[in-house]
This record gives C-alpha cells, sequence and structure tokens, in this order.
C-alpha cells in the first residue's frame, strides 16, 4: 500500500485503503492497538512523547533530520517471535505513522524503513521488557524539503558545476507543529484557497506546503512556536510568491496583493 510521506491520517483513512468496500472501522481489535499487520505489511501507530490510550509511555523518538525512528514493540515482545522474525528477514514491511498528542486521531505518516539494529528485553522506563528497534526511514522525501517547505536560501548546484564545500545554519522544523498546523486549517491553501484534492482529486490529497510566517532564520529556530497563529498552509504558487522578496512577503501583504490584481483584471 502506498501513503503519502509527511501527511496526516487517522487509523479509520489507513483501515479503508486496506478494505475499501466495508466502511468505516469497526471499533477494538487490533487496529485500535500500537500495531497491526495487513497481509505482507505491519502497521504501526505510534505515540512520541506522550502516554497512549492504554496509559503506557515508551520512549519512542523521531529524528526528523537523520531519517531515523526508535520504536518499542508492545511488552515482552522480542526478535523470536513470528511478526518480528518477518520484520526482521524483509517479508514484513513496515508502516510508521506518529502523534505527538494522544487525543489527536490524525496520525503524520513517516514513511517505511529498514531496520538497522534492534535489542531483545529492553528495560524500559515502566519496567517492561520490549523488543526495541531502530529503523532509518526510506528516503522518499519530496524536493520541498522533509516537512513539505522548501529549503530556503539554497540554490541547487548544476551537475557541471565544480565542486565546493558550502556551510549552512540548518534550523530544525519539528513535525509535530507541521501536523498540528494542517489538523487545525486543513490543506487548503490560506491565502489563495487553492485544494489540490478538489483539482487532482486523489492524487493531491492530503498536500500542501507549510510556511512560516516569521521565518525560522530569523527567529533561530522554532521554539516556542505556536502552529495555529505562526504556521500557515499554502499552495507551492503562493509560497513562491512570498519568498520572491527578502524579507519575504507576510501572508496578508500577498492576499491583499492577489486580491488587488483580480479585481483589475
Amino acid at each position: 500500500m502506498e501513503f503519502k510521506k509527511n501527511s496526516l491520517y487517522t487509523r479509520d483513512e489507513v483501515w479503508q485503503k486496506y478494505h475499501p468496500n466495508l466502511g468505516r472501522k469497526p471499533p477494538g481489535g487490533p487496529w485500535d492497538t500500537g500495531y497491526v499487520t495487513e497481509g505482507s505489511e505491519l502497521l504501526v501507530f505510534m505515540n512520541i512523547g506522550d502516554a497512549g490510550r492504554t496509559g503506557h509511555d515508551y520512549a519512542n523518538e523521531y529524528d526528523l533530520d537523520k531519517g531515523v525512528i526508535t520504536w518499542f514493540g508492545k511488552p515482552a515482545t522480542h526478535s523470536n517471535q513470528p511478526t518480528f522474525k518477518k520484520l526482521l528477514n524483509g517479508s514484513l514491511k513496515p508502516h510508521f505513522f506518529a502523534r505527538w498528542d494522544s487525543s489527536n486521531t490524525k496520525f503524520q505518516y513517516l514513511g517505511s524503513g529498514k531496520i538497522i539494529t534492534f535489542t531483545d528485553s529492553y528495560i524500559n522506563k515502566e519496567n517492561r521488557a520490549p523488543i526495541k528497534l531502530i529503523i532509518h526511514t526510506t528516503k522518499d522525501i519530496p524536493s520541498i524539503g522533509p516537512s513539505g517547505i522548501p529549503e530556503e536560501e539554497v540554490e541547487a548546484i548544476p551537475s557541471f558545476g565544480k565542486k565546493v564545500t558550502v556551510l549552512v545554519n540548518k534550523y530544525e522544523r519539528d513535525p509535530r507543529k507541521r501536523l498540528e498546523c494542517l489538523s487545525h486549517f486543513g490543506y487548503k491553501c490560506q491565502i489563495c484557497n487553492f485544494s489540490f484534492k478538489e483539482i487532482y482529486g486523489e492524487l493531491g490529497e492530503k498536500f500542501c506546503h507549510v510556511h512560516h510566517i516569521e521565518p525560522l532564520s530569523e527567529v533561530g529556530g522554532e521554539l516556542d512556536i505556536d502552529p495555529k497563529a505562526d504556521l500557515i498552509p499554502i499552495c507551492p504558487n503562493c509560497h513562491a510568491m512570498l519568498h520572491r522578496r527578502k524579507p519575504a512577503l507576510k501572508p496578508d501583504e500577498l492576499r491583499k496583493l492577489l486580491q488587488s490584481n483580480l479585481k483589475i483584471s
């Protein structure tokens, strides 16, 4: 099954991809737990930095910069169990979905991945002994950047260009905040109202850029950014227009410019 990296999905939406003709997901069962197997695929639903609804608080992690996931199985799981045997020998393909707030029904798709290492009987802070796995996510990140945001002030070097060493400041983008922004506003451009889903159908579903109203390079990183006040979903065209000026235009400025030109035409 294919999922769009960094897009948001509820358990029900993931379930319906595997059972398209059966309506909504029935309540309870393995689909409401941390992971479930569908054929040759494993669907993993992770809580990061927050206890799940069952009260278990595993030290799952996601390193956005390196694309590395740290994931813990259920209590007392180990590498000799059928599910993990298949996962480790490559006959079971994992898909990782994460959320940073257990009250949110939407998970962000982090991608599939390759198991780097595993540790059996890892004693965690709850004194449980699940299997611990380190996974490197596949490099299917779109060229616009790992969070659907173009890298600022970076120009590609032509294939015929001279090899040079470039030092840049890298400012981390928190996928949790991007998720909260899209969950609040939806996937429609907040400047021109363009919707990828309305125009492109399924291909455009759950796709939109997310723009930092105040550039990260100016505020020194994400810190205490409010996803509802400091981030905004916009289409690539509006995103490009914002960054045609330095410093970048504010969304309200571009919105007024767009409305003014529409009236003239």
